[in-house]
Parts: C-alpha cells; structure tokens; sequence
C-alpha cells in the first residue's frame, strides 16, 4: 500500500471514530438528560405524594383534636412543620367547617413543599376535603354509670333490664336486692376483695325475662363477685363472667344539643314559652317552629333566662312536641315537681345546660318518650344527701310516676329518699338513668320500689358519640 493510501485509511477510521464518538455522547447526553428528567418527576412524585400525606396529617389532627373535645375547632391558625430536613419541609394547614347538619362537619386540609427546606414560598401544595360525622359505638342501658352506682341503706328494691357500670355497684344493706337481665362491670372497688359487686345485698334474677329463651340473669364483671350467691361462680339463675380483662368502657355521655337540632331550630332568645302562660304550656308554644331558648352554639347558663338562670317549673305540665335546648337551671332555688308529656311516638331530647332539682317527677299517661339531658355540675348544695353528687337530684315531695323519662347526666345523678307510684304493685317509675355516678337512696316500699321501663327505647340514646370520617376527596 502506497503512503498516501496508508494516510487515508488512516484519516477514515480517526472521522469514524469522531462519528461514533459523537453519537455515542448524543445517546449518553441523552441518556443524562433522561435520567435527570427521570429523577426531577421522581422528587416531584415524592414531593407531591408528601404534600399530600401532610395534608392527611392535618385532618387526622384536626378529627382527633375534636374527638378530644373541642368541638368548638375551627382549624389551625398557623402553618404546622410535618417534616424538616436538609432537602425539604413539608406542613399543613387546615379549616374545619359546617356540613350539612350539626352531625356532620368538613375538615379542608392543605399540604405544603418548600424546597429548599428554607424557601418562603411552597413548590407543590395539595389539598383533601374529608367530611366527618358524628356517630356513638354504643347506646344507654337501663341504668349506666361512668364511675359507681351506689345503693343506699334504705332502698329495698331495684329492677332493671341491663346496667353498664365503668366503677363498680355497692349496696349497702343485706335487705337490698338489686334484680336485673343483665349486668356488665368494668371496674372494682379498691378495698379488699377486688369487688365489681360488693357490699351485703342481694342480686334476684327477674320473674320474667325480655328476651325470649332467656332464663338467667347474665353477670359479667372485670374482677370478683362479692356478693354470693353466686359469687363468681354459674348457678341456676345466673351466668357469671368473672375477672374478664377484655371488658370495655364508656368513654362519654356527652350528647351536645346539635346531635338533633340544627340551624333550622330558630332563637328565641328568651324562655318565655317556659315561665308563662296557663298550665300545660308546650315547648315551643307555636307548634312546629322550633323556637326554643338559645338553640345556638352558646353553652352554660344564661342569666336572662327566669330569675338569673333559674326556671321555677312549679306543678305545671309542659307538652314536649320538639327537641329542646334551654340556657338554665330547672328549680335550683326551689324543688318543683313538673309533669312532662310528648304527644308523639318520637323520643325528644332536653338539653339542659345547667342543673336540674326535683322534688318529685311525673308524665302524663300516653306520653311518648322524653330523655332530660342535665350538662351542668354537681351543686354544693346537695353534697350531705348525695354523696357522688347531684346534678340531676329527685327527692321525695310526692310520689315520682315518670316512665316516659330518662334522666342523663354528664355528673351526678341522686335519687334522694324518693318514693314512686303507679298502677301496680311493680309499675315501672322511670324509663332509665344515666350518669357520671349514680346515687340510690329511695324509700323503701313508700308505696313502691324503683323499677325502670324495660320498653324504654334506650337503644335512642347515644353515648360514646366520636367523629369519624365518612368521605375523602382530592381537591
């Protein structure tokens, strides 16, 4: 091969391998370019993807900060870091609002991406509308108690159909029979013995049970069964579950007023409807129009309301024909002994905010159900006869004939040498009682003992409410 012919075969494979080199660094360029792009829709699917779990963190927060209490929230009043580090922070914001009825809110929860982690303006935001209802695990039992229920020396009788009780039941006398379908503690007496049941009364199975194919009382508790027989041992009348760790319980019997009244129920801005007018007087006293006191997002006791926040109800009948929230006392003063009366099948709720004092209680024959819900503290006044406390009190001024009503109570409820009547020996005298402790001290026999309506629809009456969240949605 000729030098000159050498040269060219030289010069063709160095423009060959300049080509090749060249497109082999156009493919690796792009390749880069790739693997970049790759990487920043990488980070900006991390990205988006935290912004959004920031803004779940908000609505978690905010639904635990109201299940914890504050129903009131209306959502944070700064940014909240979720996540801070060298590359990135991450925060949400949230506002809860109105739903569609006082059992439902919105919570609007926005996430937040700031990178670097000390930019002042976010890269990505993503924002979620989750809608939270208002719904109870559990409703009332004939007699329930957050803490203890006490039977008092003088009480003879006590039947019921199922008692729940957190704490656990004392009875304080060996004449004292305490007769029920179904009995479930969850706590014990701290003395000796370990007692869910204690003291030296008497547990009698019913005559008849409720439940067809029922024959025993059922008793299930978390420790002992003091009181024997049975103890903590099956009998011919009674099943017994003793020291059970799994059993749970209530938390709250908290019903706000907005559980059943919404913004259609119209303020009426005073509690005329209560202190006027010849007796029965309704409540509202134009039917149909949901004007009751106060059915606002106020609470506690209102001073315009009767004599400084006290509504004496003296001996009148009053015609429940709607839910009903009022701003005040019922006879803190003074004792009264009203007769309540619901005209419909319906069950309605009196939401009290502040206490209520009765001397002796009645519904008229044919009332619907009626369930008094007393949200206000235990009063000092009733200290040296109630024990546990008396924010809902019933006394002995007359005899009580109220199968139609429920009495609920964040606090104490006392019943104080009471005495019931009706139209048998064993009428029932109530339809139930709830509340934060129960104190029995009715009178023996004078004429008859308390027993509460097992037909009471008990099941409508919700405790344990919480929120919790009912739809989701991506905004």
């Amino acid at each position: 091969m000729s030098t000159r012919q050498a040269a060219y075969a030289e010069g063709s494979i160095v423009v060959t391998i300049i080509y090749i080199m060249l497109f082999l660094s156009v493919i690796l360029f792009g390749l880069i370019t790739l693997a970049e792009a790759s990487l920043t829709r990488a980070y900006q699917r991390i990205y988006l993807l935290q912004a959004q779990y920031s803004a779940e963190s908000g609505a978690d927060a905010a639904l635990a900060t109201i299940n914890g209490g504050n129903t009131s929230y209306t959502g944070t009043t700064s940014d909240v870091t979720v996540v801070n580090n060298s590359r990135y922070k991450s925060t949400y914001s949230t506002v809860v609002g109105a739903g569609s009825n006082g059992k439902e809110e919105i919570i609007t929860a926005t996430g937040k991406i700031y990178q670097p982690a000390t930019a002042t303006t976010p890269l990505l935001s993503r924002s979620i509308r989750v809608t939270i209802q208002r719904t109870s695990t559990s409703t009332a039992s004939s007699i329930v108690s957050r803490n203890i229920l006490e039977l008092a020396s003088g009480v003879k009788n006590v039947y019921a159909k199922d008692i729940y009780i957190n704490g656990f039941i004392d009875m304080a006398k060996n004449t004292t029979s305490l007769i029920a379908e179904n009995i479930t503690v969850a706590g014990k007496n701290t003395g000796a013995g370990n007692c869910s049941i204690g003291g030296s009364g008497n547990l009698v199975k019913p005559v008849t049970f409720s439940n067809p194919g029922q024959t025993k009382t059922n008793i299930t508790m978390a420790y002992n069964n003091c009181i024997s027989p049975p103890g903590n041992t099956s009998n011919a009348n009674f099943n017994v579950l003793a020291n059970q760790s799994s059993i749970s319980t209530v938390q709250s019997m908290y019903i706000p007023w907005s559980q059943y009244m919404d913004s259609s129920y119209i303020n009426a801005g005073s509690c005329t409807d209560w202190t006027t007018g010849s007796s029965p007087r309704s409540i509202p006293s134009i039917a149909g129009s949901k004007k009751t006191h106060y059915p606002d997002s106020s609470i506690n006791v209102s001073s315009s309301c009767g004599t400084s926040g006290d509504i004496a109800l003296g001996s009148n009948q009053y015609n429940i024909t709607d839910n009903v929230h009022i701003r005040a006392n019922f006879c803190a003063a003074s004792a009264c002994t009203p007769t309540f009366y619901n005209p419909t099948a319906n069950t309605y709720f009196i939401f009290v905010e502040g206490t209520v004092n009765f001397g002796s209680l009645t519904t008229a024959t044919g009332s619907g159900p009626i369930v008094i819900v007393t949200y206000g503290s235990d009063p000092a006044s009733k200290a040296s006869s109630c024990p546990y406390g008396g924010a809902t009190y019933l006394g002995n001024s007359g005899n009580t004939y109220a199968p139609a009503i429920y009495l609920l109570a964040t606090n104490g409820i006392c019943l104080d040498k009471t005495k019931f009547s009706g139209s048998g020996a064993q009428a029932p005298a109530l339809g139930g009682i709830g509340g934060k402790n129960i104190y029995i001290a009715t009178n023996p026999g004078s004429p008859w003992d308390l027993q509460l309506d097992n037909s009471f629809p008990t099941s409508q009456i919700p405790i344990d409410l919480y929120w919790r969240a009912v739809g989701y949605e991506r905004l």
